[in-house]
């Protein structure tokens, strides 16, 4: 806590409803940490974010367990233009996205006096800079650089495929955080001008603690709805275009060829793409080794990782994201798709197996040749605990380092004589 000091407030920016990517305490729960951990250090915090459902499965009730968070609602214009075609949306929710809330962020910060202004992800940069210009000191916190990383482009399919981020880098901030996701997030930024001073490239939080934790094999599968004696490989992503999860569908088949015949497949998670995965595996005859669970909880992960063999991931972009780290802390190894920084992780015959981009035949292949080396795979995930160890931050570290920054940022401002609470007090 901040030991009878001043407390400070922050105003937080949020294209986001929810607490939870995926709803129903699915998915990376760095929000969570961010506000609780920030609560605890005596902050009062107000979060401008979109109007949100409060069904049982909207992750809203996340908020409440926060003490010091009030949120302050904009309608929910992303869910009401779900159903338009994607260039509609690229175009259009940018703008009106600025214009429902820049409004918004400015009378908070004239009402609040907040000692800093943070902005989540690229949409939130031009209202973080409105109120830099009154005063705040601002920070935007990224959440890895999507497909800035993809410097080898033409320079207009880059522009076309980023305009919106490439515009949202060229507003002025105090600091910028971004989160290290296998991206290459600061070598992107600084290279659209950023001053490295301005940088905080900070690691994911994880779970390091569900290296300790023990679980039973077969009560696991058991829950699951899986067979007891069979090889489990395990997919855990949003079912979204990106994460390209029908290549693993394609490689079913070089497993099974390669050997590994009692296998299961096990498609954690859901999204858009789930459908064409269903239609896809009944097409190419494999639909009975492929189990679709849906949205699992987070807390749930640990038990899918102890009911699993081998972790599988296929993004476009990164393949060292929090999944896959978490299936290297609780000793599951990994094959996927050498893209990004996901070498620096995923180590072939030490934590799993990297094979080149878009070869669902090698990436069947290395699936199998883990499958069907017992000791091998034993000793693997021997490793990938360890490496997990060395390699990964824990979340309580990673919300220090926040903590960090933004009281670094507010000691700044202050030194710059800027407007802030402690000063008015």
């Amino acid at each position: 806590m901040n030991g009878g000091a001043a407390k400070k407030t922050l105003l937080v920016i949020s294209p986001w409803e929810r607490m939870w990517s995926l709803g129903g305490g699915a998915g990376v729960s760095d929000l969570y940490r961010f506000f609780d951990g920030f609560a605890r250090a005596g902050y009062e915090l107000h979060l401008i974010l979109p109007e949100a459902d409060d069904g049982p499965r909207d992750g809203s009730a996340a908020f409440d367990a926060i003490a010091g968070l009030h949120l302050h609602r904009f309608p929910n214009f992303f869910a009401s233009m779900e159903a338009f075609p994607v260039a509609a949306k690229r175009l259009s929710w940018l703008p009106i996205f600025h214009a429902l809330v820049v409004p918004r962020a400015l009378r908070l910060s004239r009402a609040l006096r907040p000692d800093a202004v943070i902005g989540l992800s690229h949409y939130s940069t031009v209202a973080a800079w409105a109120c830099r210009r009154g005063g705040v000191p601002s920070c935007v916190k990224l959440f890895g650089v999507m497909d800035l990383v993809h410097t080898e482009w033409s320079r207009l399919k880059y522009w076309f495929k980023n305009f919106e981020q490439i515009l949202a880098l060229a507003f002025p901030q105090d600091a910028w955080i971004v989160l290290d996701d296998g991206t290459r997030g600061r070598d992107v930024v600084r290279a659209r001008g950023i001053p490295d001073e301005r940088i905080h490239f900070l690691p994911n939080g994880v779970n390091l603690e569900w290296a300790d934790r023990a679980h039973d094999r077969a009560a696991a599968r058991e829950r699951f709805g899986l067979p007891r004696d069979a090889g489990v490989v395990l997919f855990l992503a949003r079912l979204v275009a990106s994460k390209r999860p029908q290549e693993v569908i394609h490689a079913i088949a070089s497993v099974v060829g390669a050997g590994a015949r009692d296998t299961v497949f096990v498609f954690a998670g859901d999204g858009p793409e789930r459908a064409s995965c269903q239609a896809l595996a009944e097409r190419l005859g494999v639909a009975a080794r492929v189990h679709f669970t849906g949205a699992i909880a987070h807390d749930d992960v640990p038990e899918l990782m102890a009911a699993s063999d081998v972790f599988v991931s296929t993004s476009n972009l990164t393949n060292m994201a929090l999944p896959t780290c978490e299936a290297l802390v609780c000793g599951v190894p990994v094959v996927a798709y050498d893209v990004g920084d996901t070498a620096s992780v995923v180590r072939t015959g030490e934590t799993g197996a990297l094979v080149r981009d878009g070869d669902a035949a090698a990436l069947g292949s290395a699936i199998a040749a883990i499958l069907c080396d017992a000791p091998g795979r034993a000793r693997m995930s021997e490793r990938a605990v360890a490496v997990a160890r060395e390699t990964f931050t824990s979340w309580e570290e990673r919300i220090a380092m926040e903590l960090c920054v933004v009281d670094d940022l507010i000691r700044a401002g202050r030194g710059k004589g800027v407007t802030s609470r402690a000063r008015r007090a």
